[in-house]
């Protein structure tokens, strides 16, 4: 006997991720060299989220014991076989030899399904997560989001062990669904007061400057993978007489995209960061206007062919939380003085862009259409999003989490 899953689905521009509202479609291929009996076959479609963290709060003692937790997000079942018109007979039902087909079909829901009763963990069904394997340094946790194609062949007797395969799907979800901008361009700046020499004569008076450094994103703050960097910097200098003090310039620039993974089971929680360079700019000599001339906007080539890496995008589960920031540096020099850092950080969300696979079987959607109308967006992004009240151009606000 054996047990073959073949998916069948139309190509488009996300062969290898299915998405939210996406058919998972198919058949289960059972081959049988004799006559066999067979109880029942069912076919799942699960996603589990695994979190692995070492249990400091409950084991202080012990540095190396990790507390687990496996979260079942979505699961769902269709029977094979039997019909639905005959029993399930305990004795079974014998099939024919050779090749038997059983068509199969599901439909990514867009919220997860969370059913775990554990005090400890605030439940939440959110938006299903992506697909993703992930474990911090040293070992200290790690995550895992696997969505998989399971089905399973019972056989009646005590001898005769029931048959078994997998298949793992990739999925990627939908973004959500934002309101019209309601803020300003999201922002983030931060100052410094700079000398104009490392080290002065004594007695010598030695002015002071303040350059602040700022950066702003439109609104809402949203990166998407494989785009363009949106991104205004601008620096300015106060304090100083424009005529007769040293000029202050910008000698460096550099933006990383900062990626911070958070795992908790029960009390124990583990965050860290892994960075990504966008870009790095060692040797400039940028001259900063001051507050009191036109803007000191430095200038966007410096950054026109970054492109944002494909990271898996932000997402928030009841134990896996994934965010993300812009860290922009600039190094400024005031007269001879010394470089000196200035950074600045920025909250966003990074997102995807993918689709909705076409239906190539041609169903109507009306009945989908109410459903993926609205994504929620995720929990905790409401700020640097945007979301400060429900826009009037849509009539029916997004699904709240829960």
């Amino acid at each position: 006997m054996r047990v073959t899953i073949q998916q069948v689905r139309p190509q488009g521009e996300h062969d290898n991720f299915f998405t939210s509202t996406d058919y998972v479609r198919g058949t289960i291929q059972l081959d049988l060299q004799d006559g066999d009996a067979i109880t029942r076959i069912t076919v799942e479609l699960s996603g589990s989220l695994l979190g692995s963290v070492i249990a400091a709060a409950t084991n202080p003692r012990d540095s190396t014991m990790h507390a687990v937790d496996n979260h079942k997000l979505l699961n769902l079942c269709d029977n094979l076989f039997p019909p639905p018109h005959l029993p399930i007979s305990p004795k079974g039902f014998c099939l024919p030899n050779g090749t038997n087909i059983f068509p199969f079909q599901f439909r990514f829901p867009i919220l997860s399904t969370c059913h775990d009763t554990n005090d400890f963990i605030a439940h939440r069904n959110t938006t299903l997560p992506p697909s993703f394997s992930v474990q911090a340094p040293n070992n200290a946790a790690r995550a895992e989001m696997k969505y998989l194609l399971k089905v399973k062949v019972e056989r009646p007797g005590r001898f005769k062990s029931d048959v078994t395969e997998e298949q793992e799907v990739r999925f990627m979800p939908l973004d959500p669904s934002l309101p019209p901008p309601m803020l300003w361009p999201a922002h983030s700046k931060n100052s410094r007061s700079l000398l104009p020499n490392a080290v002065a004569p004594a007695g010598e008076h030695r002015e002071h400057c303040m350059v602040t450094l700022e950066v702003t994103l439109p609104s809402p703050a949203i990166l998407y993978t494989k785009g363009s960097l949106p991104l205004e910097v601008f620096a300015f200098a106060k304090g100083l007489e424009p005529r007769v003090s040293s000029p202050v310039r910008m000698r460096s620039l550099n933006v990383s995209l900062r990626t911070e993974m958070t795992v908790t089971v029960g009390p124990n929680k583990t965050t860290w960061p892994l960075l990504h360079q966008l870009i790095d700019h060692p040797d400039l000599d940028i001259e900063i206007h001051h507050l009191d001339e036109p803007p000191g906007q430095i200038s966007p080539d410096l950054w026109k062919d970054c492109v944002v890496p494909d990271v898996t995008p932000s997402f928030t589960t009841c134990t896996s939380m994934q965010q993300h920031f812009l860290v922009i540096t600039g190094g400024f020099s005031h007269g001879a003085g010394p470089i000196q850092m200035i950074k600045t950080t920025i909250n966003v969300d990074v997102l995807t862009g993918i689709k909705p696979a076409s239906d190539g079987a041609g169903e109507a959607e009306d009945e989908s259409s109410a459903e993926m109308t609205y994504v929620p967006w995720r929990v905790g992004s409401e700020r640097h999003l945007g979301i400060r009240r429900r826009s009037g151009s849509i009539s029916t606000p997004p699904p709240a989490y829960f």
